[in-house]
């Protein structure tokens, strides 16, 4: 498996899951996989907390409720750590 493949999985995976939080919390999948898109772009900015937070409060949830499904809609999509898994190439330039 390239890099590309791996990058586009792990991406794959981490907008599933976020849309999976978005689906139970009653959202057509169409618009959480969306809703998913939009977390995962903004997973890097410095205000992406509030940014989320207010996706959820302007769909009628409460204040806390909404930071706190932001908190997690970024933790699930924040990517994983670049030295997670060393593929063998990494292991035989490093002998």
């Amino acid at each position: 498996m390239s890099g590309t493949d791996f990058s586009r999985t792990d991406r794959d995976t981490r907008l599933h899951s976020v849309a999976a939080v978005w689906e139970r919390a009653g959202f057509p999948p169409a618009l959480a996989l969306r809703h998913a898109e939009i977390c995962l772009s903004l997973a890097g900015h410095d205000d992406r907390v509030p940014l989320v937070a207010a996706m959820w409060s302007n769909h009628g949830f409460p204040p806390a409720d909404a930071v706190q499904r932001a908190e997690i809609c970024l933790i699930l999509a924040a990517p994983a750590p670049a030295n997670r898994t060393p593929n063998r190439n990494r292991k035989k330039e490093a002998k």
